[in-house]
């Protein structure tokens, strides 16, 4: 078979769903980081995704198809011919808005017609705190989950979200953390729909991109275990296992604890922005750092934290500068590209090492090859 193009997700679960064992998902913003997790994935054997969320495919200048032709291109490019999948990540709705929810429709729509092969739908931010029981606060999410999950292929994978990474409690100012009755509840609520997830992603702590303290250093990131454990035991009946957003700045020490917890997925996305960042030739970097301090969203975070320092504007918000530079970004070739290919590649290999995926390939490979 042709496992240059991507296969179905629903293939990949099903295929590990009893080994321990966490699949990377990558969250491609700069197209060539492909490349070098795709060399370390061929030398382990390793199962991959590949993804973008909603908030990427603006900021990155990436719609589906130029995401999804990228990936098939760098597979071809590096001979990277194992089970991989494209997903849709986040695809959010803020809102009950019936425009919000026709948006979150119509680019499932655009990812199904580039060739993805799974998706999250992210009604998460759909919580009413002030409803007397869980499944009213859930109703929001609930209604707009299943009404998207009708959108997606039957051979798909399906994420969905309840709780939203790194929200806080309005009434407390703490992390609201998603309790087990949250997530039996929402899962049971969408399979009595007539839909079954594969995954489910919570908010166990974590939170997305760079993090910094009070001071402006990177800080490293927890997850609550603990939480995690309760509610994988408690969602592993309807055949659903959690996925682990946020993982960029956890310690590689701490993923064997998170795998025995139950996660099944795990998305890096920031980290392989900060290794391409590091291995683009400096001049290029320094442009975009200095269009980064300019931009509108350091505008933001300056009226809002004054004195805040200028190496968490850029690592906050030097994200937004890819579109802007994608052109030149795209352009880099020679040994700026084997530098890139290999500084990836050797953060990749440290990823599928902590995740317990070598060989993951090989058992999709034998499922699919069995199966269909």
């Amino acid at each position: 078979m042709d496992y240059t193009k991507p296969i179905p997700g629903k293939h990949m679960f099903e295929a590990l769903k009893d080994e321990k064992c966490i699949v990377m998902a990558c969250n491609i913003r700069i197209g060539a980081s492909a490349r070098g997790i795709m060399m370390a994935a061929k030398e382990l054997d390793a199962a991959v995704i590949f993804e973008i969320a909603k908030s990427e495919i603006k900021y990155t200048a990436q719609p589906p198809k130029i995401f999804a032709d990228n990936i098939i291109k760098c597979a071809q490019e590096v001979g990277f011919n194992q089970p991989y999948v494209i997903h849709g990540d986040h695809i959010g709705v803020k809102s009950p808005d019936q425009k919000e929810v026709n948006s979150a429709a119509d680019l499932i729509r655009s990812e199904i017609a580039a060739g993805f092969t799974s998706f999250a739908i992210d009604a998460s931010h759909n919580f009413n705190m002030d409803a007397p029981t869980v499944r009213e606060q859930l109703k929001d999410n609930i209604e707009i989950t299943t009404k998207l999950c009708s959108l997606i292929p039957d051979n798909a994978s399906l994420e969905v979200e309840v709780g939203e990474v790194g929200k806080t409690d309005p009434k407390t100012g703490e992390k609201a953390i998603t309790t087990v009755e949250e997530a039996y509840t929402f899962i049971k609520a969408i399979n009595d729909g007539g839909y079954r997830p594969d995954l489910l992603a919570t908010n166990n702590g974590t939170s997305h991109g760079n993090i910094y303290d009070k001071s402006g250093k990177l800080i490293p990131k927890s997850i609550n275990v603990e939480r995690t454990a309760e509610i994988a035991k408690a969602i592993r009946p309807f055949g659903v296992r959690i996925a682990q957003h946020g993982i960029t700045g956890t310690p590689l020490e701490y993923m064997p604890r998170l795998i025995e917890a139950g996660i099944a997925k795990g998305n890096v996305g920031t980290n392989w922005q900060n290794i391409a960042l590091s291995a683009m030739p400096r001049d290029l970097v320094k442009r975009m750092e200095e269009w980064t301090l300019k931009c509108e969203e350091s505008q933001k975070m300056k009226a809002k934290k004054p004195g805040i320092k200028d190496t968490e504007l850029i690592g906050k918000n030097i994200k937004n500068a890819i579109g802007p530079f994608k052109a030149e970004i795209d352009a880099l070739g020679g040994e700026d590209l084997r530098r890139l290919d290999e500084a990836t590649k050797k953060g990749a290999l440290e990823f599928f090492r902590a995740f317990n995926a070598e060989g993951t390939a090989s058992k999709v490979r034998r499922y699919i090859e069995g199966n269909t």
